[in-house]
């Protein structure tokens, strides 16, 4: 029996972040990674709100013939995921937050949106952003993940940000369904506060990665995979 993982990439990144997922799925795993509305090409149509993206993704799960999934979100995809597994978590078989935004929101400083809008119209600046998510090494397709942030639409550069200042998810919602808390020791964005502070509202226990930044499924696959495998190996067939 094959099941099936669902991979939800965060801001400024497309389904391209999992392509060593995608390319060697855990046993027994298809792995599906979609790009949301507004990345990598897929159309965005009206507010840029994490129920929107939510409701996208319940339609695509449905379009894909997708039952009982294991949502996989980073950053603002665990938004996504939690959105989705908040509304129906019968629907899902477990759910994998990887530097989450946390359960109450994330509040970006007034004073940080014009330099969002300047990474519209600034490669290097942009460049140096998404490098900063990876402290202890680039993954080997940066160029790729550097071309995809550049592809976001528009409105979601300020957007997504106010999206995710907005956003909060109820957590006894998500009481009972298995859930695998990741984050990274390295973070400035997701911090190991918020990231244990997220695991307990949940129920669960985090795990941190040392030396690792935001972006540590891809800075140090192979930890993050060990971690995913043992999580996915423990969940019961159903």
């Amino acid at each position: 029996m094959t099941r099936t993982l669902v991979a939800l990439h965060g801001n400024f990144a497309s389904a391209r972040w999992w392509v060593d997922l995608l390319a060697d799925p855990p046993a027994g795993w298809r792995v599906l990674a979609p790009d949301l509305p507004g990345f990598a090409g897929t159309p965005h149509v009206g507010e840029v709100a994490i129920g929107s993206y939510a409701d996208w993704m319940q339609d695509w799960l449905h379009a894909q013939g997708v039952v009982r999934p294991v949502l996989l979100g980073h950053s603002l995809g665990g938004a996504v995921a939690l959105e989705v597994a908040a509304r129906e978590p019968q629907a899902l078989a477990g759910l994998v937050l990887a530097a989450s935004a946390p359960l109450n929101g994330l509040v970006t400083p007034e004073e940080n949106y014009p330099v969002l809008e300047l990474l519209r119209t600034t490669p290097p600046l942009m460049e140096a952003s998404l490098g900063a998510l990876f402290p202890s090494r680039r993954p080997a397709n940066f160029a790729d993940l550097l071309a995809d942030g550049a592809n976001m639409a528009v409105t979601h550069y300020s957007g997504n940000a106010r999206a995710l200042a907005a956003w909060r998810v109820d957590a006894a919602r998500l009481a009972g369904l298995p859930t695998l808390v990741l984050g990274g020791e390295l973070d400035p964005l997701i911090t190991p506060d918020m990231v244990r502070a997220q695991a307990s509202a949940l129920g669960t226990a985090a795990t941190i990665l040392t030396g690792r930044g935001h972006g540590f499924p891809q800075e140090d696959p192979a930890a993050f995979r060990a971690l995913l495998d043992g999580f996915l190996s423990s969940l019961p067939i159903s």
